[in-house]
């Protein structure tokens, strides 16, 4: 399914950007000055279209991956502290079950034998 989704729509799209890049090559000055288009005070050098095209797509791109890096600081931040505390608690793990081993292998060499004593028989009114 997921194939098929992507011949249908992405191929297509990128044959129609392919081809929209390749016939718009005329190059183009980039006025920054809002209030005089005939003698701009701020212009960028000619450039093809499609290059201004491609490198607004990638500031883009480039602006969204930051504002997604940012807004999840929060959580990088819970994981880190949450990873430091996960390292503590093995770490008292650790010590708890050296300290078990050692209490029951104590407990072992300590021990006394104690002789088996069968339990009494009890007997039915019945026999």
């Amino acid at each position: 399914m997921k194939k098929w989704l992507f011949r249908v729509i992405w191929i297509p799209v990128l044959i129609v950007t392919v081809l929209f890049l390749v016939a718009n090559r005329a190059l183009v000055a980039v006025s920054l000055d809002p209030f005089n288009a005939e003698a701009p005070a701020l212009t960028t050098p000619a450039l093809p279209l499609w290059a201004w095209l491609m490198t607004m797509l990638f500031v883009g791109l480039g602006a969204g991956a930051f504002g997604a890096w940012v807004s999840a600081r929060p959580k990088r931040v819970e994981a880190r502290a949450d990873r430091k505390m996960v390292k503590q608690l093995r770490q008292e793990m650790t010590r708890l079950e050296t300290r078990l081993r050692e209490a029951d292998s104590d407990r072992e060499t300590n021990r006394t034998s104690v002789p088996a004593v069968e339990p009494p028989l009890l007997e039915s009114e019945d026999a």
